[in-house]
């Protein structure tokens, strides 16, 4: 086999071999390279060499001439002979290669984030499911408008997730904190570190085909971003119109909107409470360690008037019914999806503030500002600090905690007894004796 420096005018200018034949030229170059030319004019790349499993020197084609250049077929010679040198043979690696690409072009960023957002429902006191995939699919896949349009969309969504950089991330997160929205680019910033922190666990990496995790070095600082802490407190003026809200809206939001207040518990606590967790002898309301923030059972005592609405609440009774009491599927599952409710909450409560002051405001508030205002209000009323941060279960922690609860059920309980005397000064401010209204029993 005659071995030459080839070069592309010398590979253009190689003759048909005669018919019936074919020859072939080793470049001087590269090692084991070589052009093989067959009666056709056709030209393509060889390697020979001894390939694992097999002790005899054999060709085997890189590529015809044109489709691959010089240059490429060195290159990929050379790669093949490491290979070779290592004991693996090439074509299962490319294989390897074809695979691995394959799985990249599925596993799309898109494709992982449905893959995690199955993933977060089975997590143990999640309390924001539902939140989270409304905020991860408007702010990272795409959002609609109300007929379910799509007016914007991810750039990078559907990029293999192997593929999505720092740059990508910190563009978009910037783009959200200009709309402006810090806040939402704030929470964006979790979404996306949890997101690859997840997908980066062993088991799943090397499926997804990641390596690096894009978010390792981004923090909130080099956006500008800082997590939104509310001091928001409801004004008295502001809990009135809360309260008459509550009564202009039917079960089960107008009942689920006084407990909260009357209790000062979390949103999703009371939303999801269940009949069994109230104990109507000792006035007494557990909330279960499945279902607590910290992973412990929590106790709320329940005032006088507590108690009186959860009585006045329907009871579902025979098949496909559920225990759970606030609920508009006979008490299957318990209410959910709270944007557009707020929003009806908040109309109306405008409307009772304007009912005294046509120029009144509303302040942006949040469901958590209730809790917070019921805390402020334990302050007020002199409850003592330990015992109100119990009520609201901050507390302690760990055994302490538990047993600490119930020691102190009885402060507890007077504690929450005096806010729903004082509720009740506020939302009847000129007649001291009035009881707060609650709904008929259904």
């Amino acid at each position: 086999m005659p071995r030459e420096n080839l070069t592309d005018k010398r590979l253009q200018s190689l003759k048909a071999a005669p018919k019936g034949e074919r020859y072939d030229i080793s470049d001087g170059i590269t090692p084991g390279l070589a052009v093989r030319v067959t009666d056709k004019g056709t030209k393509t790349f060889v390697l020979v060499a001894r390939f694992p499993g097999s002790s005899n020197p054999t060709r085997r084609a890189i590529g015809e001439y044109g489709a691959v250049t010089l240059e490429g077929a060195r290159e990929t010679a050379r790669k093949w002979l490491q290979l070779i040198h290592r004991g693996i043979d090439p074509k299962v690696e490319e294989e390897k290669e074809r695979e691995q690409a394959a799985r990249k072009r599925e596993n799309t960023f898109e494709a992982v984030v449905e893959d995690y957002l199955k993933d977060i429902p089975t997590r143990k006191r999640n309390r924001h499911v539902e939140q989270d995939d409304r905020e991860i699919r408007r702010e990272l896949l795409q959002r609609v408008d109300k007929d379910d349009k799509v007016i914007w969309r991810n750039k990078w969504a559907k990029k293999p997730i192997a593929d999505v950089t720092d740059a990508d991330i910190a563009e978009l997160i910037g783009e959200i904190r200009d709309r402006p929205a810090p806040g939402m680019a704030y929470n964006v910033w979790g979404h996306v570190k949890a997101i690859f922190s997840w997908a980066m666990w062993p088991e799943r990496r090397q499926g997804y085909g990641l390596t690096v995790n894009p978010t390792q070095h981004l923090q909130p600082k080099h956006f500008k971003l800082t997590k939104t802490v509310s001091t928001r407190v409801l004004t008295d003026d502001e809990i009135r119109a809360y309260w008459a809200a509550a009564d202009a809206t039917p079960y089960p939001l107008g009942p689920f909107y006084k407990l909260l207040i009357l209790t000062g518990q979390r949103k999703a606590e009371v939303s999801d409470m269940e009949r069994p967790e109230i104990s109507h002898n000792r006035k007494l309301w557990t909330v279960p360690d499945e279902r607590f923030k910290s992973g412990q059972s929590h106790i709320v005592p329940l005032s006088d008037e507590a108690m009186k609405l959860l009585d006045s609440l329907p009871r579902f009774e025979g098949e496909k019914t559920g225990q759970c009491l606030f609920s508009t599927t006979l008490g299957v599952k318990p209410i959910n999806g709270f944007s557009r409710a707020k929003s009806a909450l908040d109309a109306t409560m405008l409307a009772e503030l304007k009912k005294n002051d046509p120029s009144a405001k509303l302040p942006e508030w949040v469901f958590h500002d209730v809790r917070r205002t019921v805390r402020t209000r334990l302050s007020g009323l002199r409850v003592n600090a330990d015992v109100a941060e119990m009520v609201i279960g901050h507390g302690k922690t760990g055994l302490r905690r538990v047993y600490d609860q119930h020691e102190f059920e009885g402060e507890m309980r007077e504690a929450l007894e005096k806010w729903a005397a004082a509720l009740k000064r506020i939302i009847t401010p000129d007649d001291g004796d009035n009881v707060i209204q609650l709904p008929a029993r259904a």
